[in-house]
């Protein structure tokens, strides 16, 4: 379940954790119809790298999905030996476990991990029956970034690095440049924080209108994660219509929101109908 990392648990971590890039080709804002086709990674305390191309199981490949990326073509894939995933997972865990011990509790830390590379590391997980270990914990620098470096206009990578180095990431877009200007914003500030969520557990700030101050909130209440806040939510109203017969879904929530979770009322009614329309869907 989530958790918040202070800066003092980071330290320790720090041997133990790796900055990665995902690229993938497919269908925009639909994750569970993308697949990955890069894997990029640097171990942040050695600044060992780790590069590999997937050949993707989908034709034909689709387009790029805006013009900032390249097309990913079968002669693009030839050229790099491209390799199934399976074989590109198995090569990457190898390369984690020869730069940390197997029982190590790991950190991964991308730039918008939890809405995208987390995601898409558990949906090509599942489409391949591969087991993510529950010992690794992700972190978001993008959230990070925004409580650390305050006052950007954009918060994008590209950005970030562009504003803090005066250039343009070499092959933006591009898994392992991309890690690499991760790695250098990150170095700058030495120390992270925030909230961290294991294997297979969706943050809590994917619900749009829910931020930090309400994910905090939530952890206090022992909800740390977005699979408990909906069991939680279902269990409840399960209850309350058995007792009272049928209760407006979107009322409940509300309500369920503000008594239950102590969110303030004006955040309680834009995150329950956010909940309402993306993940309690068929109630």
């Amino acid at each position: 379940m989530g958790t918040l990392m202070n800066e003092e648990e980071f330290m320790r971590m720090l041997p133990f954790a790796f900055i990665f890039d995902l690229e993938y080709i497919g269908t925009p804002n639909v994750l569970k119809e993308c697949y990955i086709w890069e894997i990029g990674a640097i171990h942040y305390a050695s600044g060992a790298e780790f590069s590999i191309t997937i050949n993707p199981e989908i034709r034909p490949l689709p387009p790029p999905m805006s013009e900032e990326f390249i097309q990913v073509t079968d002669t693009l894939l030839s050229s790099r030996n491209a390799v199934d995933y399976q074989t590109g997972w198995t090569l990457f865990t190898q390369w984690i476990y020869s730069r940390v011990p197997m029982n190590a509790n790991i950190l991964m830390i991308a730039h918008n991990n939890f809405k995208s590379d987390k995601i898409m590391l558990e949906v090509e997980s599942r489409r391949h029956n591969i087991h993510m270990p529950y010992t690794w914990y992700f972190f978001d620098s993008l959230l990070y970034c925004r409580k650390a470096i305050p006052k950007q206009n954009s918060y994008t990578l590209k950005d970030l690095y562009y504003n803090m180095f005066g250039k343009d990431i070499p092959n933006n877009h591009s898994a392992l440049p991309d890690a690499r200007a991760l790695a250098h914003i990150l170095y700058q500030k030495k120390n992270m924080f925030g909230p961290i969520y294991p294997s297979y557990c969706t943050s809590l700030q994917v619900v749009k209108w829910l931020g930090p101050s309400c994910e905090n909130i939530l952890f206090e209440n022992d909800i740390r994660s977005l699979e408990q806040l909906v069991t939680n939510i279902l269990t409840a109203y399960s209850r309350q219509n058995l007792m009272t017969g049928h209760v407006p879904v979107v009322q409940f929530v509300k309500t369920f929101i503000t008594h239950i979770c102590g969110i303030g009322v004006g955040n309680s009614n834009s995150i329950a109908d956010s909940i309402v329309k993306k993940w309690l869907i068929y109630v």
